[in-house]
């Protein structure tokens, strides 16, 4: 098996919209940080926490640049789906390219995107 993670860095979801829930035991810690929207002029900028509660649903935007803060005791897990479409910037770019902020360079995934 791998090793559990305790925190999540920043980053963005392969996704417009991303469903996140809850689940699982008793933790203190692993706040969800939000910072601003990605490719606007808040991004990188600290907008809000959010304090888990199991059994509770949070939905956001992919391109919203989030983290989760270290979780200091207990066991903390989430259900996480993401809601993806084909039309706007996918019908571009390859999404991987996109996140990667890759302009001019040849695709890494080829001519089928993920």
């Amino acid at each position: 098996t791998g090793t559990p993670r305790h925190q999540l860095v920043s980053h963005t979801d392969d996704s417009e919209v991303t469903l996140n829930i809850c689940v699982g035991d008793q933790f203190e810690g692993g706040l969800l940080r939000f910072y601003g929207l990605r490719g606007t002029k808040e991004e990188g900028q600290l907008v809000g926490e959010f304090e888990p509660v199991i059994g509770t649903a949070l939905i956001h935007a992919g391109r919203h640049l989030h983290e989760v803060t270290t979780v200091e005791s207990g066991d903390r897990y989430a259900y996480v789906v993401w809601a993806r479409s084909w039309n706007g910037v996918r019908a571009q770019t390859c999404p991987c390219c996109w996140l990667n902020r890759r302009k001019g360079e040849e695709c890494i995934c080829g001519k089928r995107w993920n």
